[in-house]
């Protein structure tokens, strides 16, 4: 009892400062109210923009159950102002408008835009649109207020791979969130019309060339999840509007503004085509998907099927047959094929297809004859789950199939990924995730975030309301759960995550007293209700459907989808004994006076290297290379043991270069004379892990990057600036977690361990250092040191900043954490998933800590994958001209370039060379600042025994922020364990002898790698 007094006394104290410094209250109208107002002081309620909400007679959480966090901030999201403007606005008279690129202005609306005339055959003048106009204006005269489209004609011009991008704003300000990005698609087909074979006799990718060919179109949801054009609304008479460059260049001819079209129905379809017929005869046209005329992402591939019932089909060797798959999931990618009708009449589709993606649910499809959906049906088509190859006759789902009119000739038959089906499903998901943050925050703030088993909490007193909230939304999950059973015909498996966390929310409210020490269990960690919505989010906009072939038919039967049954034991069969034989790593036929390299990356990574080193490498040098896959980098450790390492290795990570070195297996690159001019190409700080006792045993090849992400659209509407520093980061957590928000920092990370490349950029900046420079103790006991490491415990025990975030992705995307640091796996991962946020989301450069000159110091770690070659090859000269070429900033960016026009955004190909990087189709703004960021690049040298401190960091983190430990005690005792394993395995490795140095190791430096260049610090 003696030692509880003082800290009573010290909670009084701190209530009764609360209280005087709160001033006098108005009385509360019952003592739950006067509770919660407490409350609010003691965990973050209390602030002056809250009392100030609060005498305008509205309080700050009641806003916050009205709407999701991230709508009290930025524009609501399209369905919800569509509503809003449907209920009030009817629709207006048939009306359209066409603006000219003459009437169009830059920037601050007065300047003319500069026009072009007949640009690529377009029949009039246009105005060409780069990046250093920052917005595109003009007006429009409409004759009522109400909904109407907008139309634009443009070109994409040459550049990047990714289509351009721009927001809208009507009258100076974005109507609605999906506003802020509008896609304008390229057009890309193949280079050549068959596809070419590699030396085994496999297929191989054909390159994609974009076409320059003028395009209409109405704008639309870049998610798809609104599948037909967006309506904006214009007041009668003039209106502003604002196009807002995000990225790469077009030209825009001319804009046409118009009344919303309606769609016909597919009787009104048959009405309008009344007294045409059936072709006569037979007809039955066969067109293999695989070869399109174009598509709308170079990435949308085709893709190898080894089924028998797949056209063309030939045994063992890989052949492109089938088109879709996993490369064609995103709303609003497209695919057209170009069909001939040989007499005016009413013809059906039908597609062979497989769709094992969602199981138990439809991907939907909508279906364009020449631009256009020929009806309503045809807009949104589902194509059932098929693990197995089958016929889909397009019908009106009783069994009759659709009949198309087509006039004799050429048309263009298209069909674009459409999640517009699951739109309310996921809409429903977003407001139920952003409802339990709001309950998590309520939780917390009526707690004082924390899970005290030991106290009882009586929460339905302070939160009357708690069991109704949470049942409410395990019903709205329920009812969702109903309606995609409805559109799927059978039980969702995809979506079973909805009744899962339907049950753990009733559990919770059965025992709600209970809540406070399970609060975890809303919307933190990885078995958090949040999360399994989260993971639904996930899922359900991605369509992926694979076509292997389609058929225009009249009057005709309709091949077998399937082979029968002794074909196929005879494949299978072939393929069972053939598999005995076939080496599947090998990408080139055994030769052995080639370059044996072995990768390790996936096979169409391998393929494309292959084929790159066959046309530029030996064409070049006559040195063969033959490439392998290598599935896993340790066999690199047994086939040095066992005598069977090959001349070189790409893809190595990080660490291992310094495991073979120690065993003496790798070739010390310095020893070449032409090394310097190789090793400039790179960040000097990535060259740190790979340098050992003063030899360079790799290069990088790959290289990762930590940056600080920010929801621009978020601090922009909170008027906060993006941080610099450590003390500018704390300084907006007051303003954030007012909202219920928070900044995220990596140690978050759900992983066990914190390792070098989260706790190192702490040390770093501060001056510490984690070695000493003879390597045989750890540094991280000096002062510098220390204060890098109770900056990392204190961001979490005094600042709050969140303990486990098991995907800062989904936390980032909802707007509960707007602002964190994360590295290029993010990068990608909002590039390609996230489409609705582009243009709403920006990267800086790691914060940092601000020195006596005034500079502030980013030190964060980086290093990729690495090359190496053996030493033990009879090869190592032409190994060392293959790594040279390979990481030269030519190759690099045609890769680079390469593999992302192949396989997509997802495949961003993060090179080390600094020239190559800046090459790829990074976002300039982007690319300036993950290029500033690698100035900053100083990754963590290897020595004998690091795990230990690499460990022992991690485990001191645990034991102040989780049990309290005083930070300089605890990183005393990590010191001497890891210092014992030091010289432990200094002594194994011949360093140390008998507790003295007997072989010096030097430790290496950024002052060391830019000396050996020859450069100034």
């Amino acid at each position: 009892m003696k030692r509880k007094a003082p800290a009573l006394l010290l909670v009084l104290c701190m209530l009764c400062f609360v209280i005087v410094a709160s001033g006098p209250r108005p009385a509360a109208a019952n003592p739950q109210e006067d509770t919660k107002s407490l409350l609010d002081d003691l965990f973050g309620g209390g602030d002056e923009s809250a009392q100030e909400d609060a005498q305008d007679g509205q309080s700050t959480d009641a806003k916050r159950n009205e709407s999701p966090l991230t709508q009290q901030i930025v524009e609501e999201d399209y369905a919800q102002v569509l509503a809003g403007w449907e209920k009030q606005y009817g629709d207006v008279q048939p009306f359209q408008t066409v603006i000219y690129p003459g009437q169009m202005r830059a920037g601050n609306g007065r300047t003319p835009m500069a026009s072009v005339s007949n640009a690529q055959g377009y029949d009039g003048a246009a105005v060409v649109w780069e990046e250093t106009t920052s917005e595109l204006n003009f007006r429009v005269n409409v004759p009522q207020d109400g909904l109407y489209r907008i139309q634009i004609d443009y070109l994409a011009l040459p550049g990047k791979i990714t289509a351009p991008e721009r927001g809208i704003k009507i009258n100076g300000e974005y109507p609605y969130f999906e506003a802020r990005r509008i896609v304008f698609p390229r057009l890309w087909t193949n280079e050549s019309g068959e596809f070419q074979r590699d030396k085994l006799g496999n297929d191989v990718y054909a390159r994609q060339v974009e076409m320059s060919e003028w395009q209409t179109v109405d704008l639309m949801d870049a998610s798809y999840l609104h599948d037909e054009p967006l309506k904006f609304f214009l007041r009668k008479g003039s209106n502003s509007i604002q196009l807002v460059y995000i990225r790469e260049a077009m030209q825009v001819g001319r804009v046409t503004v118009k009344s919303p079209e309606t769609i016909p129905d597919y009787k009104e379809y048959l009405r309008q085509n009344k007294g045409e017929a059936r072709p006569a005869g037979e007809i039955l046209q066969t067109y293999e998907a695989e070869k399109p005329a174009t598509r709308s992402d170079s990435y949308i591939q085709a893709v190898a099927s080894g089924d028998i019932n797949v056209t063309p089909y030939r045994g063992s060797l890989i052949t492109l047959n089938t088109i879709g798959a996993d490369s064609w999931k995103q709303g609003g990618q497209s695919v057209t094929w170009k069909i001939t009708a040989p007499q005016d009449g009413y013809y059906q589709i039908a597609f062979k297809y497989t769709q094992f993606f969602k199981t138990n649910m439809p991907v939907f499809r909508k279906l364009l004859l020449d631009g256009k959906v020929p009806f309503r049906e045809a807009a949104a088509y589902p194509f059932a789950y098929a693990p197995d190859w089958r016929n889909e006759v397009l019908n009106d789902g009783k069994g009759e199939a659709f009949q198309f009119y087509l006039t004799k000739g050429e048309h263009r038959l298209s069909l674009v990924a459409n999640p517009a089906p699951y739109q309310r499903a996921i809409q429903t998901v977003r407001e139920a995730m952003d409802q339990l943050g709001s309950l998590n925050l309520e939780i917390k703030m009526a707690t004082g975030n924390t899970q005290d088993v030991n106290r009882d909490w009586n929460i339905t007193e302070q939160m009357p309301d708690i069991t109704e909230r949470l049942n409410g939304i395990a019903a709205k999950l329920r009812e969702e759960y109903g309606y995609l059973r409805e559109v799927s015909g059978r039980s969702p498996d995809e979506a079973r995550n909805l009744t899962i966390s339907a049950e753990q929310l009733e559990k919770l409210a059965d025992d709600p007293e209970s809540i406070p020490y399970r609060f975890d269990r809303i919307s933190e960690g990885s078995g958090s209700v949040n999360q399994k919505l989260g993971d639904l989010l996930l899922v359900l906009p991605k369509q992926e459907l694979q076509i292997d072939k389609f058929y225009i038919y009249a009057n005709s039967r309709l091949p077998k989808a399937a082979a029968g049954w002794w074909p196929k034991v005879r494949s299978m069969s072939k393929s069972f004994f053939l598999s005995f034989a076939k080496d599947y790593s090998r990408i080139n036929p055994a030769d052995e006076g080639s370059l044996r390299i072995w990768v390790n990356r996936p096979r169409q990574y391998v393929m494309l290297m292959q084929q790159m080193a066959d046309r530029e490498f030996t064409e070049k040098t006559g040195i063969r290379v033959s490439l392998s896959i290598m599935p896993n980098e340790q066999k690199l450790i047994l086939a040095n043991a066992s005598g069977a390492s090959p001349d070189a290795a790409l893809g190595v990570s990080e660490k291992l270069p310094y495991e073979l070195a120690l065993r003496g297996a790798l070739t010390d690159l310095s020893r070449y004379p032409d090394y310097e001019e190789v090793a400039g190409r790179f960040s000097p700080g990535a060259m740190l892990p790979f340098i050992f006792d003063g030899n360079v045993y790799a290069l990088p090849e790959t290289q990762n990057f930590w940056v600080l992400y920010y929801r621009k659209d978020i601090l922009d509407a909170l008027k906060l600036k993006v941080p610099q520093t450590w003390d500018e980061v704390l300084g907006i957590l007051p303003d954030l977690q007012r909202y219920g928000m928070n900044f995220y920092v990596p140690i978050a990370d759900s992983a066990a361990l914190k390792n070098f490349s989260l706790t190192a950029p702490f040390i770093y900046q501060q001056g510490g250092e984690l070695f000493s420079e003879d390597g045989t103790r750890s540094a991280v006991d000096s002062e510098q040191a220390l204060e890098g490491f109770k900056l990392m415990t204190n961001i979490f025990t005094v600042y709050n900043m969140p303990l486990q975030v098991a995907n800062f992705y989904n936390q980032f995307r909802d707007g509960n954490l707007p602002v964190g640091i994360s590295n290029y796996n993010t990068y990608v991962e909002l590039t390609t998933a996230a489409p609705e946020l582009a243009g709403s989301w920006k990267i800086a450069p790691y914060p940092g800590v601000r020195n006596e000159q005034g500079e502030i110091v980013r030190w964060a770690p980086g290093t990729g994958q690495g090359v190496v070659a053996f030493k033990s090859s009879a090869k190592q000269e032409q190994a060392w001209a293959f790594i040279k070429w390979w990481t030269s900033a030519e190759a690099q960016a045609e890769f680079g370039n390469l593999i992302e026009t192949s396989y997509g955004p997802a495949y961003r190909w993060n090179s080390a060379n600094l020239e190559a990087f800046a090459q790829l189709p990074w976002p300039e703004e982007d690319l300036d600042v993950i290029l500033e960021q690698w100035k900053w690049l100083k990754d963590v040298a290897r020595i004998p025994g690091d795990y230990m401190l690499d460990r022992e960091l991690s485990n001191s983190w645990n034991k102040v922020v989780i049990d309290g430990k005083n930070p300089r005690k605890t990183i005393e005792d990590a010191v001497i364990l890891a210092n014992r394993e030091i010289m432990k395995k200094m002594e194994e490795f011949g360093y140390v002898k008998d507790g003295k140095v007997v072989k010096k190791l030097k430790v290496p430096s950024i002052k060391d790698v830019d000396g050996a260049r020859g450069e100034d610090e």
